[in-house]
């Protein structure tokens, strides 16, 4: 099998996320009909908690199909390939630090551009209010979303476009790929950011697992941001509205020790 043959073109690629997307949409809508015709309500947070679940899972068994239904290696468009173990604990403080810089960037482009209302009223389907609530969010926005979204978007999609040529691009346009999907333009940036920072991942250590590690670390720090009152419960994270800098700034550098290390790590490999 010649080269050409063992990756779909950034088009199918493409397709194939959006009929993966659509598939969502069209799930919430027949949702809403079976709702309106039975008269069953599920518009309540727990069957919204149940959708973050059913959606990732959408995410992760279209793409499959469509590999599996062209015969290309399942492994190698979705980089499942190990990782040593130092790799991993970098991963780990990458996601760990990406999660407390985003929610500075958050606080920062709020103070000019605050989130409405209805967008808040949105996110209360985080909010945890039992044990079953927690291992809900838990396994739909940390375990599932994390595994699903980097298989189809760092591995499906970015291994595609790096396959006709610039690596730069594809992982920029992965990036901007992933952000839209989001269609939240007030964590736009964050998200951006994050997705650039782990499709460097996926390309220098060409798998999937540094990408899930972090994606899976920043979700959890974000639903604990959520749950957690941080002026009384974690008010040593805080200086007035902002992340202490004696968090951010060692944050940041960690950040970026822990991603040039990765580089070097590869870098020594390859020589």
């Amino acid at each position: 099998m010649d080269k050409q043959k063992k990756f779909p073109e950034p088009v199918e690629a493409l397709v194939v996320i959006l009929v993966a997307f659509g598939s969502i949409i069209i799930f919430a809508i027949a949702l809403t009909v079976i709702s309106s015709i039975f008269d069953i309500d599920f518009s309540t947070d727990d069957s919204n908690r149940f959708f973050y679940i059913i959606g990732g899972i959408l995410f992760f068994v279209i793409p499959t199909l469509y590999i599996r239904q062209k015969k290309y290696d399942i492994v190698t468009l979705f980089r499942l390939k190990p990782v040593s173990n130092e790799i991993i604990q970098y991963s780990l403080l990458i996601g760990f630090t990406i999660g407390i810089v985003g929610d500075e960037l958050d606080r920062l482009i709020q103070m000019f551009i605050p989130m409405p209302e209805f967008m808040n009223e949105l996110l209360k389907v985080m909010i945890a209010h039992s044990i079953f609530d927690w291992v809900i969010l838990l396994l739909g926005t940390v375990i599932i979303a994390s595994i699903a979204e980097e298989l189809l978007f760092r591995g499906f999609l970015q291994v595609t476009l790096e396959n006709k040529g610039d690596v730069t691009r594809a992982v920029i346009l992965t990036s901007l790929s992933w952000t839209l999907i989001h269609a939240n333009p007030f964590w736009a940036v964050q998200i951006f950011i994050m997705g650039v920072i782990i499709g460097f991942l996926a390309w220098r250590t060409d798998s999937v697992i540094p990408g899930i590690i972090a994606h899976g670390l920043n979700n959890f720090l974000s639903l604990l941001f959520i749950n957690l009152s941080l002026d009384t419960e974690l008010d040593w994270y805080l200086v007035g509205d902002h992340v202490n800098p004696i968090i951010l700034i060692p944050s940041i550098a960690l950040l970026v020790w822990s991603i040039i290390r990765v580089t070097e790590s590869y870098r020594v490999q390859e020589n």
